[in-house]
């Protein structure tokens, strides 16, 4: 059965609430029953009082007497080529002080104030705009807040003083043009002489270049200064001024542009059973890291220049080790006894860093070398382990124990991701030859060049 909603009782209909519309006298007209004229003028006075609005507040009066304001500013006070809005003028502010002094000076105000009474203003409105005429009045013209100069009166002459002329300064400064005579230029100043080469040093330098290609395959171990030392030589001449060094850096980068003088493609350098192309000694170029045939070379060189001290492990070790254990690099040293020498210098390269473990083999001691300085842990105890177990199949058990493990700290670092690979083979480098570490990030690209000749000469630099 469908729920039948309950009429609540509501109270009668009054037209007294509702507003008042264009057909409200119609509407009330119509009907059965004729409303006498008295009746009739009643219930409209009523409607009227019951349904018009109270009055709003009036709005935007202040917003009418900045514009007024503006208005005078613009039309009597300040010229009509600086049309700036009131609030640049600064001093219109403060209205509680402007009425203060109006009360002061006996409420004067000037002819503005009629003419605001005539246009219908309300009176607060014509005391403030009146004070503010008159405060604008009877102040002495000053400098303008926005920092402009007050603009001179028609009355008061311009002064034109300190006119100085282009020519002699004791002659008398005049207005207006001067005569052509007068004019004198400014001396002009000599432009320095030109340094440049001349054709013999230019052909020298491109002779030096020529010979260079041929014995390192490309100009990466090139620097400028070896080609200044060689031209001071040969012409026994100073070419070691910045204006001269520029001009023999332009000669060389001018013969590198050319097709073919860049790099030689079949250029090869070869040592016992390493092979190195130009693409494993373009490493060696600027920010590029070092691949592992670049490594094994250097560090056989490295061992070669030391044999009775010194020797090297291949980079392939560490990761043999990791991975297989003892039973993968046990055949690595079977035709050498790594207990009789004095340094083992074990490369280890992790994903993309290179580091090196240094073993100390009278002092049974491990050091980890890294130009990043991280603690790797697990290399130190892998070497030992290894260690332990070729003591055992060589028969020496003075090897078997004892071993300790150090992080060297004071080394130097590197302060990017490329120089890992050039560090560590100064580290085996210096190392091998009882040197201290006297390098650091600012000799990489100088030692790189230097790797790069080492390399090509099979020898290294001592």
């Amino acid at each position: 059965m469908r729920h039948a909603p309950v009429q609540r009782h509501l109270p009668p209909f009054s037209p007294h609430c509702l507003a008042r519309a264009k057909n409200d006298k119609l509407f009330y007209t119509q009907g059965e029953e004729s409303w006498g004229e008295e009746e009739d003028e009643e219930e409209e006075e009523g409607l009227i009082r019951a349904c018009t609005p109270p009055p709003r507040p009036r709005r935007g009066r202040r917003q009418r007497l900045r514009n007024m304001r503006s208005l005078y500013l613009r039309l009597y006070k300040r010229s009509a080529v600086l049309p700036f809005h009131w609030k640049l003028w600064g001093g219109l502010g403060g209205r509680r002080k402007r009425l203060w002094r109006k009360g002061r000076e006996g409420g004067s105000c000037s002819a503005g104030a009629e003419l605001d009474k005539a246009h219908g203003r309300g009176a607060e409105e014509v005391a403030s705009l009146a004070n503010h005429v008159a405060e604008e009045e009877t102040e002495p013209p000053h400098g303008l807040p926005n920092g402009f100069s007050p603009l001179p009166s028609e009355s008061d002459p311009i002064l034109i003083t300190n006119v100085c002329t282009v020519g002699n300064q004791e002659t008398p400064a005049t207005n207006g043009p001067l005569p052509q005579e007068e004019l004198t230029p400014p001396p002009e100043k000599e432009a320095p002489p030109t340094v440049t080469l001349t054709q013999e040093h230019v052909a020298c330098v491109q002779s030096i270049l020529d010979q260079f290609l041929q014995t390192y395959g490309s100009l990466i171990p090139l620097g400028t200064d070896e080609v200044v030392e060689k031209l001071e030589d040969v012409f026994q001449q100073s070419f070691s001024t910045p204006a001269r060094r520029t001009v023999v850096q332009h000669v060389i980068q001018s013969y590198q542009r050319h097709p073919g003088n860049a790099m030689l493609r079949g250029f090869r350098v070869t040592y016992k059973r390493h092979v190195l192309s130009m693409d494993d000694l373009g490493t060696l170029y600027g920010q590029n890291w070092l691949n592992d045939q670049v490594m094994n070379m250097y560090g056989d060189l490295v061992m070669d220049t030391v044999p009775d001290k010194v020797h090297f492990f291949n980079s392939f070790f560490y990761d043999k080790l990791r991975t297989k254990g003892y039973e993968g690099v046990k055949r690595w040293t079977k035709n050498v006894d790594i207990f009789n020498k004095q340094l083992l210098l074990i490369p280890i390269h992790l994903e993309v860093h290179w580091s090196l473990v240094c073993v100390d083999v009278p002092n049974r001691t491990i050091t980890y070398f890294d130009s990043q300085r991280t603690l790797n842990r697990r290399c130190p105890k892998h070497i030992a382990k290894y260690l332990q177990a070729e003591a055992v199949k060589k028969e020496r058990p003075e090897y078997v124990s004892g071993w300790k493990g150090f992080f060297k700290m004071n080394v130097a670092r590197q302060n990017n991701d490329s120089d890992c690979g050039a560090f560590v083979l100064q580290y085996c480098k210096f190392l091998a030859l009882g040197l201290p570490f006297t390098f650091g990030q600012q000799d990489m690209p100088k030692l790189r060049r230097q790797i790069y000749k080492e390399l090509c000469h099979c020898k290294l630099a001592v």
